[in-house]
């Protein structure tokens, strides 16, 4: 964002105030999300920000780097927020920010996870006739009961069980061991 609509926003000019809170309002979202706020946090904090910096705009003259002023004002509101609602009045602002980086590792790594099982179950599912497939998604995915799909499919309910037995014993046949291990974790999460 240039200087030029900062010092426009600084005389009073409504369009250049717009432009700054359009510019930085998905960065300073995306920051406070990163720091360990939630949603709803950060869409408070960032409008008390706009809110502070536009009833006192006529002592901001001494700001040079609006971003980096925005960015510190909103982890200052944050972290006003988190005070209060704990009542504490001293925080380890580095213990925070370890405690959200292990958070955030630990989600990347999970997705990564899902990505890799979701993958290999659809590799698994490929290899089965259609029919086999859709008992599968039936049971697994819409958590249908044996009964219901057979009434679905037309089939009897010992013929829908023979061919999910079928279906998965084709499954274990043609993996791993580790592929294996992968879609039993993956058959426990879904079903």
């Amino acid at each position: 964002m240039s200087r030029e609509v900062w010092q426009k926003f600084l005389k009073g000019d409504e369009n250049a105030f717009s432009d700054l809170y359009s510019f930085y309002l998905k960065e300073l979202f995306a920051y406070g999300l990163k720091i360990g706020f939630n949603e709803d946090e950060c869409k408070d904090a960032i409008q008390d920000v706009f809110f502070n910096i536009y009833i006192s705009r006529k002592k901001l003259s001494h700001v040079q780097n609006i971003e980096f002023y925005l960015l510190q004002s909103l982890k200052n509101k944050l972290f006003d927020f988190h005070n209060r609602e704990t009542k504490i009045n001293r925080i380890n602002y580095e213990d925070i920010f370890l405690n959200n980086e292990d958070g955030i590792v630990e989600q990347i790594i999970n997705k990564e996870k899902q990505l890799e099982i979701k993958k290999i179950t659809s590799q698994f599912l490929q290899k089965l006739p259609p029919k086999q497939r859709k008992i599968i998604y039936y049971h697994y995915q819409l958590n249908l009961n044996i009964e219901e799909i057979a009434t679905i499919l037309e089939m009897t309910t010992p013929a829908v069980k023979k061919s999910l037995y079928r279906a998965l014993q084709k499954i274990k046949e043609t993996s791993s061991d580790i592929t294996q291990n992968i879609f039993t974790h993956f058959l426990t999460i879904i079903g």
